[in-house]
């Protein structure tokens, strides 16, 4: 229904778990391994991370990384990430795919969509009070809200329910993976509380469409720089300056 929602974009719903059970330890490399992506991918992103990538830089990069205080990037990375899930949340209601939905599963996007902002102005509040310096902050569109945000098609019920359920497991999952890479111990209180709440919309999602609500016994985790990967594919930089 909307070009700006309708992008070209694959619809991944299947793609993160499977990519994550073939992943070593679920997604979660070493805590050297996780402090060098997170720290490369703040400084260049994946493309740096990944040219500079070995054994022994890796473990130096960690020692430097224990020195630095990655909190700041932490917050823009997950200031970005609410901002993308708000924003699909909001936009979806447009699509033509949710009109399809039954009005149980639109009360849930509703839902999301209030929880995700709530979500947003606190991490942004937080980052304000810091004094943080802050991530890229993009023009607004006709419609005033970011451009740089794109979705696949939305056509029908199960487009938009996968593409739903695919950020949602990848929010959930790179919360988990940011876990080891803060410090502040108020900051880990927030993050672990948003944690919990994704974590409840990944369930209602999966029950309202047919699926295992609690498929696993652990929730995966992804590092900064995987969970970047697959998010790009909506317009995501990782909070880094434009």
């Amino acid at each position: 229904m909307s070009q700006t929602l309708e992008n070209s974009m694959p619809n991944a719903a299947s793609e993160t778990s499977s990519e994550i059970s073939q992943a070593p330890d679920n997604g979660i490399k070493s805590p050297a391994r996780r402090h060098f992506m997170a720290l490369g991918t703040a400084l260049g992103g994946a493309a740096f991370a990944g040219a500079l990538f070995s054994p022994a830089r890796a473990d130096l990069v960690a020692a430097v990384g224990k020195i630095f205080y990655l909190d700041p990037i932490v917050l823009n990375f997950a200031l970005e990430l609410e901002e993308l899930e708000s924003d699909f949340f909001s936009r979806v209601t447009t699509s033509s795919g949710f009109g399809a939905l039954d009005e149980r599963q639109q009360n849930i996007f509703y839902t999301i969509a209030s929880q995700d902002k709530a979500h947003f102005e606190k991490i942004s509040s937080i980052r304000d009070l810091r004094g943080d310096t802050g991530a890229r902050r993009n023009q607004a569109s006709s419609l005033g809200r970011p451009k740089f945000f794109r979705y696949g098609p939305l056509g029908n019920k199960d487009e938009v329910l996968g593409a739903a359920l695919d950020l949602k497991e990848n929010a959930l999952f790179a919360y988990h993976g940011a876990v080891g890479l803060i410090k502040d111990a108020s900051l880990l209180s927030v993050a672990a509380s948003i944690a919990g709440v994704e974590g409840r919309h990944v369930s209602a999602l999966r029950e309202s469409m047919g699926l295992d609500p609690v498929p696993a016994p652990f929730e995966g985790a992804l590092e900064a720089q995987v969970s970047g990967r697959k998010l790009a594919r909506y317009g995501f930089v990782g909070g880094a300056s434009k």
